[in-house]
Parts: C-alpha cells; sequence; structure tokens
C-alpha cells in the first residue's frame, strides 16, 4: 500500500498499549467533514478503499483496521474484542486526529456507535 500527500498511513497507540492501523485520505484537507468508514467484525480498511477514492475529494476519509485485523496489532486478552473496546480505540484515534465530529459509514460493528 503506497502513501501520497493526499493518502496516509495513520498509527496510533491504544489505552492498553496495542499499536493500530488506519488509512486516512486527507485531499480534501484539514477542515474538511470526516467520514469514518467502519469494517465489518472480519474485515478491514480495505474494504472501503473504492468509497473512499470516491470521497476523499470532498471529505476526510478514515478507515480503520480495529485490533487483531488488518494492519492493527492482535491483542492477547481475547476478551478486549468486544464493542466497548473498539469504542474506546476509535475515540482515541479521533483525539489524534482531531476530529470531534465524523459521519459513520459501515457494517455489522457500526452499530456500536448509536
Amino acid at each position: 500500500m503506497s502513501t501520497t500527500a493526499a493518502t496516509r498511513d495513520q498509527l496510533w497507540t491504544s489505552s492498553d498499549g496495542l499499536e493500530l492501523y488506519a488509512r486516512v485520505h486527507d485531499a480534501a484537507g484539514a477542515g474538511a467533514p470526516a467520514v469514518l468508514c467502519l469494517p465489518g467484525l472480519t474485515r478491514n480498511s480495505r474494504d472501503y478503499e473504492d468509497l473512499a477514492a470516491h470521497l476523499a475529494g470532498r471529505y476526510r476519509v478514515v478507515c480503520p483496521d480495529l485490533r487483531g485485523r488488518g494492519r492493527s496489532a492482535r491483542d492477547p486478552a481475547w476478551q478486549n474484542y468486544q464493542p466497548a473496546t473498539y469504542v474506546a480505540d476509535l475515540m482515541a484515534l479521533l483525539q489524534v486526529l482531531r476530529l470531534p465530529r465524523v459521519a459513520i459509514v459501515g457494517t455489522s460493528l457500526a452499530a456500536c456507535w448509536r
């Protein structure tokens, strides 16, 4: 996966020390509205490459790999693979990216944010 000025790899650390990964499409600029693309339970950030390419001219598009998936670290504690932990991880990502508000696109795990 290549990184351009408009698309970059973002690493962040969870509250319990895991290194997590997201693909950030920044072509629209830092002040643009943001879209957070949440993959399904066994999926990863690559699921949203086509959508991100379509939206990136108008929105900042953030496509994370949840813990244990894609390029994010695996958690040795199986108990942490649950919605509350995913939400905490994603809130940390939004803080790193300074995104106080996002629109969410997702599949099975998007319901965690209701």
